[in-house]
């Protein structure tokens, strides 16, 4: 796909990872329980519809100065007077908050609050965060946090080796694909069990090219991501891929599952019901190498097993202060 600068439009990428699996007999699948992961539960915010908005949401402020058009102003707050990005600028970031929350408001979630060692976060960290509190803000279990593997995934995604400069790409699991020693992908499936398909499997992914940020990223994503907006796989309103990002980031990653797969390209078996986390892996690369803007990437899972060594965690996030509300 085309990737254009951040002052006319920028693309987004979507593979939306749908499996459909005949069940095979069942397998004997030796799994240590997952420890119970409660942390993020006390701090959601009650069930919010999770539809998606009936037409993109302008931001307010305008904060990239840009109209639909892709036409920009002179001077946004997010740029600098020679139009360079202003990453670290508070008043951007504010402004991009700001918007954020006004987006939210229209579906009825409440205020996004970021930890406050958030500026200090690596660009994966923040893409946990900001991914994570649009899911509690709408009463959905967090992401448990970035496992190296799926993290090693995304970033290949973020930097697409032998592509030009600021090329990006949806990251996909190769298959056979292990998530680690004794664990196992866990999937949602149909109430008839013969197939597993739709939103919340293993694989589902999202991409972003041109972001002036993380929190510019999730907008998009959310907010800007039917017909009309910044997603190329939006073409018609009725095209498939028209809000296909944000059904990834909302998707139903199980937490209980009687399906799994040691590898994104094996069959599935059935196990007796056991927990099942939720976890992202996450690329960045900003700058993109074409110009100021970066790119940024996740892909989603839930894994059951032996629980995987996670390199930042939401948790962490929360005892920095991350919250859909202030603490108390």
């Amino acid at each position: 796909m085309k990737l254009l600068p951040k002052t006319t439009d920028f693309t987004l990428s979507l593979a939306g990872a749908s499996v459909a699996c005949a069940l095979l007999a069942m397998l004997v699948f030796a799994l240590t329980a997952l420890p119970a992961f409660a942390a993020g539960a006390a701090r959601m915010a009650g069930s919010v519809s999770r539809e998606n908005p009936s037409a993109n949401v302008m931001p307010d402020p305008n904060y990239d100065g840009c109209d639909a058009s892709g036409l920009c102003s002179e001077d946004p707050p997010c740029f600098t007077p020679d139009f360079a990005p202003a990453f670290a600028s508070p008043g951007c970031e504010q402004e991009e908050l700001e918007a954020i929350d006004n987006a939210r408001a229209k579906e009825g979630v409440g205020q996004m609050y970021l930890p406050g060692d958030f500026n200090s976060l690596s660009g994966d960290e923040q893409l946990l965060v900001v991914i994570d509190l649009e899911r509690v803000g709408r009463g959905l279990p967090p992401l448990a946090g970035i496992v190296a593997s799926l993290d090693s995934v995304a970033q290949q995604g973020a930097q697409v080796s032998g592509q030009p400069a600021g090329s990006f790409e949806d990251p996909s699991l190769p298959g056979p694909f292990s998530v680690g020693p004794g664990t196992a992908f866990a999937y949602n499936c149909r109430s008839n069990g013969d197939a597993c398909e739709g939103s919340g499997n293993p694989g589902d992914s999202i991409a972003i090219g041109g972001a002036i940020s993380t929190l510019d990223a999730d907008y998009d994503w959310m907010y800007d991501d039917g017909y009309g907006g910044s997603n190329t796989d939006c073409e018609t309103p009725q095209a498939e891929g028209c809000w296909g990002h944000r059904e990834n980031i909302l998707g139903a990653y199980p937490t209980h599952t009687r399906f799994i797969s040691r590898s994104s390209g094996s069959s599935l078996s059935t196990v007796s019901r056991r927990p099942a986390l939720p976890v992202m892996g996450a690329g960045s690369l900003q700058p993109n190498g074409a110009g100021p803007e970066g790119n940024s990437t996740a892909i989603f899972a839930s894994v059951t097993g032996h629980r995987p060594a996670l390199v930042y965690t939401w948790n962490q996030a929360l005892a920095q202060g991350a919250g859909p509300r202030p603490s108390r």
